[in-house]
C-alpha cells in the first residue's frame, strides 16, 4: 500500500530527537504543525506551520488539534501532570493516534516502571493504556534503547572516545539494542504508513539499529581509532557494579540531588528482569522493514564521531 501524507501536530520538534523526527516526517510527505509553548522564545523550524499555545488551556489545545490525525510528543522529560490536558484535548479533537514521548528502552516490565528516571513516561503510558485505549483515539509508543550517536559522543556505553578511557558495567558483556536518531525517525514514518498504522495501534513498538555490548563497542572503537583502552585486568578499564552505582544514585536522589539519574538507565538496560536485553525478542524491525546496522555501519559511525571530537 502506498504511503499517504498525514497531518501531524508535534510538540518537541526543536529538540535533539525532535529535529530528526521532523526531518523524517516532512521527508515522507507528512504535513506537520509544530506546537510551542505560548511563552517560548525558541525559533520555530522553517518550512512548517507553527502555533504557539497555552499548553494548560484545554479549549485552546482542542482548537489547535482539530484537523490533525496524529499528536506526537518528543519533549525530553514529560509528566502526566502537564501532559494529561494535552492528551485529553487531542482525544476531544478526534486525533486518530497519539505517540507519546517515550523513546526509552523498556516500559513493559513491573521493575522498569518503578525506576525514577522514567516516572513521568510510565504515568503517561499507564494513562494511555487504561483510559485512552477505550476511546476512538489509539496510541503507539516507540522504544528504541539509548541514542547511539549520543552514547558514542559522551562515552555512555563503554568507550569514551574524547577521554580515551572506557568503563564497563557488570563486566560489559550484556547486549542491548541502541538506535540512531535517523533510524528512530524511519520507524516513526513506518508506523504512520497505512501498511502498519492499524497493527501498531495501542502497541509499544520496539526497534534497534545495532546490538551492542560495552566490550564489543570498546573493541570496535579501539580498532577504528587505534586508541588503547587497556583491559579490566590491567586496571585501565573500570568495571562498575550496576547495583552499587544505583545504590549511590538512590542516596543522592533521597537528598534531592538528581545528578546521578542516568545510573537508573543502566539498571533498565542491564538489570535482570528489567527487559533491556530482551530487545531482539520484542523487535519490530523485520515487520516494519527497518535496517539493522552491520559492523561496517557501526565502524562508520565511530569514524564520524571521532572526527567530530577531533580524535581522527
Amino acid at each position: 500500500m502506498a504511503s499517504i501524507g498525514r497531518k501531524v501536530a508535534f510538540i518537541g520538534a526543536t529538540g535533539t530527537l525532535g529535529s530528526h523526527l521532523l526531518r523524517a516526517l516532512t521527508g515522507a510527505g507528512h504535513t506537520v504543525t509544530v506546537i510551542q509553548r505560548k511563552e517560548s522564545t525558541t525559533p520555530a523550524p522553517t518550512g512548517v506551520k507553527s502555533e504557539k499555545v497555552d499548553l494548560t488551556k484545554f479549549d485552546d489545545l482542542v482548537s489547535v488539534f482539530k484537523g490533525h490525525e496524529v499528536y506526537l510528543n518528543a519533549t525530553p522529560f514529560p509528566s502526566l501532570a502537564t501532559e494529561k490536558v494535552i492528551i485529553d484535548a487531542a482525544v476531544a479533537a478526534s486525533v486518530k493516534r497519539i505517540i507519546p514521548s517515550e523513546f526509552s528502552t523498556n516500559l513493559d516490565t513491573p521493575l522498569s516502571r518503578k525506576l525514577p528516571h522514567v516516572k513521568g513516561k510510565t504515568e503517561i503510558r499507564e494513562y494511555l493504556e487504561s483510559d485512552i485505549s477505550k476511546t476512538s483515539t489509539s496510541w503507539t509508543s516507540i522504544n528504541n534503547g539509548p541514542f547511539f550517536e549520543m552514547c558514542l559522543k559522551f562515552g555512555a556505553l563503554g568507550p569514551n572516545i574524547a577521554q580515551k578511557k572506557a568503563v564497563f558495567h557488570d563486566g560489559g558483556e550484556k547486549y542491548i539494542g541502541t538506535s540512531t536518531l535517523p533510524d528512530i525517525g524511519a520507524a516513526l514514518v513506518k508506523i504512520l504508513d497505512p501498511a502498519h498504522f492499524d497493527e501498531t495501534a495501542n502497541q509499544a513498538i520496539y526497534i534497534y539499529s545495532a546490538a551492542i555490548s560495552e566490550r564489543l563497542l570498546t573493541e570496535l572503537v579501539s580498532k577504528v581509532t587505534r586508541i588503547d583502552f587497556g583491559t579490566v585486568e590491567d586496571g585501565r578499564i573500570t568495571n562498575l557494579s550496576v547495583d552499587q552505582v544505583v545504590s549511590e544514585a538512590e542516596k543522592k536522589l533521597a537528598s534531592g540531588d538528581r545528578s546521578a539519574m542516568f545510573a537508573f538507565y543502566y539498571k533498565m538496560m542491564y538489570g535482570d528482569g528489567y527487559g533491556g536485553t530482551d530487545f531482539k525478542k520484542l523487535s519490530w524491525n523485520e515487520r516494519l522493514g527497518l535496517r539493522v546496522m552491520s559492523e561496517k555501519d557501526v565502524e562508520a559511525l565511530i569514524v564520524e564521531t571521532a572526527k567530530e571530537l577531533g580524535v581522527m
